[in-house]
């Protein structure tokens, strides 16, 4: 495939819908009203903690009320290429896709290490776990949080080593794998500031094999359409680029963004999951956080229409998301992720955010702030960042 410049993505801004009345052409945003549901709580007692997923101001993903709808399908793969998984997590237990090629009897192999080239997935930078438990922590288990799919099956590609960086050939290898593999959705919690033909090339082959690749805008409270990062910058139709909010409904301070470029915003800031350390759990914050929002809203939808196409989806949860005055004008649906709404119900809204459950334990508390720019030296990642791939054929830290 030749090579493509790495030219900003055009624009990509929610369109109207054009409506014939009465002999003539209408313009029309305007959707029929959805259900209303009273919302479903789970009984994990750290649920509470879980901002993103529900609270009583309503700047939440509304993930209650999405669960009147569904709760996901076990015959939805959603592929994590990040830093691995804890494995012995009980988050997780019975949530795993098998790699039957790479299965030894007795040790079942849950994807493929592409850093080291063999099957182990476990986490040794913790960045991974923490994503994998916003997108699929058990329910209703009796301990810890939930997922927004809790019943999708999570193919653990590791793509990040334990310092959380990586190479563009590493990545684009393991989204070749998803793809090839069944996946329906990737979560791509990392960025790189140089062009990548292979990476191009590999996100390009998942749209044609119908995957949604959902990734970071970065950490660099940047605006991307001129600083362009990748994958999010990529012109390809099955790209879904998240940016974070915080509690109070603003563009977190750290957070990158971009007209044409960032799509939707999720929660990002103090986001409590799954986490590989002795705790099992930590608060972090990033873009990286907000991703794995959108990859579970996204899974929720292919599990309920296995048929759309990638570009379908996308346009679909782009559509649902709930503007906010804070995000007009600096991502292309100037709105907030919504689970509901995405499958075909209403929000709540504040006077329905009411949850009382147990009281919450303590846990690690890990906060990344604004990140500078791309050094020519590597520097080590900050706690919840973005992974940052350096070059092509080069080690790669996260910066």
């Amino acid at each position: 495939m030749r090579y493509r410049p790495a030219a900003r993505r055009v624009r990509r801004e929610v369109r109207p819908v054009l409506e014939r009345l009465d002999g003539r052409l209408v313009l029309s945003t305007v959707v029929a009203p959805l259900p209303r549901v009273a919302p479903s709580y789970p009984t994990d007692p750290q649920f509470g903690r879980q901002w993103g997923l529900n609270n009583r101001a309503d700047l939440d993903v509304n993930a209650p009320e999405a669960w009147r709808a569904t709760t996901g399908s076990a015959s939805t793969i959603v592929a994590i290429l990040d830093s691995g998984i804890d494995l012995k997590s009980p988050e997780f237990k019975g949530r795993l896709w098998v790699n039957a090629a790479a299965s030894k009897r007795g040790r079942p192999a849950h994807g493929w290490n592409f850093v080291a080239n063999t099957s182990d997935v476990q986490d040794d930078y913790g960045h991974g776990t923490h994503v994998a438990g916003v997108i699929g922590a058990a329910a209703n288990d009796g301990q810890g949080i939930v997922g927004i799919d809790r019943n999708a099956r999570l193919m653990i590609l590791k793509v990040l080593d334990a310092r959380g960086g990586g190479t563009p050939e590493a990545a684009a290898a393991a989204l070749i794998f998803a793809a090839d593999n069944g996946a329906r959705v990737v979560n791509a919690s990392w960025a790189t500031d140089v062009y990548s033909q292979a990476l191009y090339d590999a996100v390009a082959y998942a749209d044609a094999k119908g995957v949604v690749i959902v990734t970071a805008a970065g950490n660099e409270a940047a605006d991307v359409d001129s600083r362009p990062v990748y994958p999010a910058a990529f012109d390809l139709p099955n790209v879904l680029v998240a940016t974070a909010i915080d509690p109070s409904g603003n563009l977190a301070d750290f957070a990158s963004y971009g007209a044409t470029t960032v799509d939707v915003a999720a929660p990002g800031v103090d986001v409590y999951s799954t986490f590989a350390s002795r705790s099992r759990y930590a608060t972090l914050s990033g873009t990286s956080m907000a991703a794995p929002f959108v990859t579970g809203v996204v899974s929720l939808v292919a599990g309920l229409h296995p048929d759309w196409s990638a570009s379908r989806i996308v346009e679909h949860v782009k559509a649902t998301a709930r503007p906010l005055p804070g995000l007009a004008g600096i991502t292309t649906t100037g709105g907030l992720v919504d689970a509901a709404r995405a499958v075909g119900v209403a929000g709540s809204g504040p006077d329905g955010d009411v949850y009382e459950g147990p009281p919450a334990s303590g846990s690690r508390r890990i906060i990344a702030r604004g990140l500078p720019p791309a050094r020519p030296r590597p520097r080590p990642l900050r706690a919840a960042a973005v992974a940052g791939f350096r070059s092509a054929g080069t080690r790669a830290v996260a910066c």
